[in-house]
């Protein structure tokens, strides 16, 4: 996780700040509304910070201090809405199995622009820091979609008004 945050500032490959009106995702059925406090990962700077194409974001927003990443994904897998909450009791045992010595991981269902979405945050231990690792994922047209919000607690909470501002403003088209 640390180099891939490190990737996202090493490319320094980023595009001005983001406008706070509503903007289309091209590639996702997403809406959202950045705000000048975030920068927006281009297309070569998110090949150059996730070389490899298997799980490479479709989007990717920074804060300023470049710190912690909101990486977006529209998946292949199949998920309907009514198995969101499915991923509430079946996605930890996930996690846990992938991620190494997972810290503390907390799972709900929340509503976000009146779609349901399964939040997954878990910590992992880190240098100096406990990482911080969010995972949202909902159903958008029978495909799994999700959000991964990845940087260590401090920076996390130094950010987290920003962050949730952008989480909030997201809508499944």
């Amino acid at each position: 996780m640390k180099n891939v945050l490190f990737s996202l500032t090493a490319a320094a490959v980023l595009s001005g700040a983001a406008l706070a009106a509503p903007v289309k995702l091209p590639t996702i059925p997403v809406t959202l509304e950045p705000n000048a406090r975030l920068l927006t990962l281009n297309d070569a700077g998110i090949a150059k910070a996730f070389p490899s194409s298997a799980g490479r974001p479709d989007a990717v927003f920074l804060t300023e201090d470049r710190k912690v990443s909101v990486a977006f994904e529209w998946r292949e897998g199949k998920l309907a809405p009514s198995q969101v909450q499915d991923l509430v009791a079946q996605f930890p045992a996930v996690i846990r199995a992938q991620i190494p010595n997972v810290k503390t991981l907390k799972a709900s269902v929340l509503q976000i622009g009146g779609t349901p979405w399964a939040q997954f945050v878990f910590t992992t231990p880190g240098q100096g820091d406990d990482l911080r690792r969010e995972l949202l994922m909902t159903s958008a047209e029978g495909r799994i979609l999700v959000i991964t919000i990845a940087g260590n607690q401090k920076d996390y909470s130094r950010n987290e008004a920003v962050i949730r501002n952008l989480v909030n403003s997201v809508r499944v088209d």
